[in-house]
């Protein structure tokens, strides 16, 4: 008996949607108006030889990805129960799983529904908490996936006091559609690739990929950064949440700002780490000089380099120098001919040590093996570059937020002489025009002003988002606190969660720097 009570709790319907259910033990159902009744439970039968279809208010049968919503209407499908494993620990968590159906375009009358899943790791003590909804960053990063890997222990240690919820943001892995790419750019690499050449394939690709999703009806100028915010609420009223307390990093904190400044009110409290802000998005050459300069301080101080390395900035630079005058000839996996690899080529690498731990720990090594002109590991990493398709949706939520006229200026003033020029950046912001994707505007880039108590996270050796971005965002938030982490790059480090559980306790926690160990590897 048990168990048929609780499959009547799982109900997917065929002609409309299941009613919202409750996600959290001390929340009542939501039970909105518009949403219809079920007309069919798991385990009840129908034709097989019937295909599932929904049905437009005029009866115009539509195909299941084509369902319209109106602008302030979404639909939750249904729950299930689950688990959150992690394979390198073997532990695991509760779970419930659910799928949201949310409009694709808001500002139409109607627009086909969009279908995000989305995970809750129930909270293990009831301390009256608002749920905390996780926000992936990227854009893109598959937000399920990392709850089992990246995030386990910080969803293990979170959910001890509070529900822990995230889910697979609009056109990323996991949400219907997914603007993954048929396609991969065609570099031609006869000739040394350069700048201007890579940007001209990406530019190609970028067009292509936006003309084969919007051919099977997909209007990929749907995948905005707005429109995502507007789903972060939807899925707080999935909740039966009055209020969420929000947890966002790198992209994810963007979106975070986003969802502050256009549903406040519904947020209670907010942590926001490496911080990307609303104008942010394009990266300053300026800042990446100056974390490069910062790397190359620390290695000339470094206990592992024993003094080996006292300019690594002059040594990168004399690689670049050097690969530009006389490219090496290199050959390549699944290519025949050697292929000549440049300036452009060690650059784009690099831009791996702006944000990956790992990267910068190994960045003396592979100067060193650069200016011996042993090209393995340049070779090995840029054939993963030249095999990568970008994402639709990345694409597609980088181009809408774009950036202000002085934020371009600035990019194109300081490439000149810049340890990596702009092609950190690259393909942006040369691909919103091929794809047709609508600019959000100076408004959406203004900074954000707001009263919710906010925690801010940076780490020093992070070159993607600099502590100046949190600098410049904690500006506008009444209520803010900043804790800056030496020697964490882009990421969310474990030394972080002991900070966050006090903060959405409601505990006073001031500014504060906090340390990890760092070591460069060995030369």
């Amino acid at each position: 008996m048990k168990a048929v009570a609780r499959c009547r709790t799982l109900m997917i319907c065929i002609s409309g949607i299941a009613p919202c259910c409750p996600l959290s033990r001390r929340t009542a159902p939501c039970q909105p108006p518009h949403v219809s009744q079920p007309t069919l439970r798991l385990g009840a039968r129908r034709n097989r030889e019937t295909p599932v279809q929904f049905r437009h208010r005029s009866n115009r049968t539509l195909p299941p990805m084509q369902k319209l919503l109106a602008p302030h209407e979404s639909q939750l499908v249904g729950i299930w129960p689950s688990r959150v494993r992690n394979a390198a620990s073997g532990r695991s968590l509760d779970a419930e799983r659910g799928v949201l159906l949310v409009p694709s375009i808001r500002t139409h009358e109607e627009s086909p529904a969009l279908s995000l899943p989305f995970v809750r790791v129930p909270a293990r003590r009831d301390l009256g908490l608002p749920p905390l909804v996780v926000l992936a960053g990227g854009p893109g990063a598959p937000a399920i996936g990392a709850f089992e890997t990246s995030m386990f222990e910080h969803v293990e240690r979170l959910s001890d006091i509070c529900d822990v919820v995230t889910f697979d943001q609009r056109g990323c892995q996991g949400a219907l559609p997914n603007l993954d790419s048929p396609y991969r750019p065609q570099y031609d690499l006869s000739e040394v690739l350069t700048r201007d050449t890579a940007l001209a394939a990406q530019r190609d690709h970028a067009g292509r990929l936006a003309a084969y999703w919007r051919e099977r009806g997909v209007e990929v100028d749907a995948f905005n950064t707005v429109e995502s915010a507007h789903d972060v609420d939807d899925l707080r009223k999935a909740l039966g949440a009055e209020t969420i307390n929000l947890h966002g990093a790198s992209y994810g904190s963007h979106l975070g700002l986003a969802v502050l400044r256009l549903h406040g009110e519904r947020v209670g409290k907010a942590i926001l780490c490496i911080v990307e802000g609303p104008d942010d998005t394009h990266k300053l050459p300026a800042n990446t000089d100056g974390h490069f300069r910062h790397i190359a301080e620390v290695a000339r101080g470094s206990a592992s380099l024993d003094g080996a390395c006292p300019d690594l900035n002059g040594e990168l630079r004399a690689v670049l120098e050097d690969y530009d005058a006389d490219p090496p000839l290199v050959q390549m996996a699944g290519v025949e001919e050697r292929v000549p690899l440049g300036r452009f080529a060690v650059q784009t690498i690099l831009g791996g040590a702006l944000g990956s731990t790992r990267a910068i720990r190994g960045l003396p090594a592979f100067a060193r093996q650069l200016t011996r002109r042993d090209t393995s590991t340049l070779s090995r990493r840029f054939g993963r570059w030249l095999g990568q398709a970008p994402h639709g949706m990345m694409l597609a939520m980088d181009c809408a937020s774009g950036a202000t006229a002085q934020r371009l200026a600035d990019i194109e003033s300081q490439r000149t002489g810049a340890l990596l020029d702009d092609t950190f950046n690259l393909p942006f912001p040369f691909v919103g025009d091929v794809m047709g994707i609508t600019d959000l505007g100076d408004a959406f880039r203004a900074p954000v002003k707001s009263a919710t108590p906010t925690l801010f996270c940076c780490g020093t050796l992070d070159g993607r988002t600099p502590i100046s971005n949190a600098v410049a965002a904690r500006e506008g938030f009444s209520d803010s606190r900043l804790i800056v982490v030496e020697g964490a790059s882009h990421e969310v480090p474990s030394v972080l969660i002991e900070p966050h559980l006090s903060f959405l306790r409601g505990e006073d926690v001031g500014d504060m720097r906090l340390q990890i160990p760092f070591e460069f590897d060995p030369l």
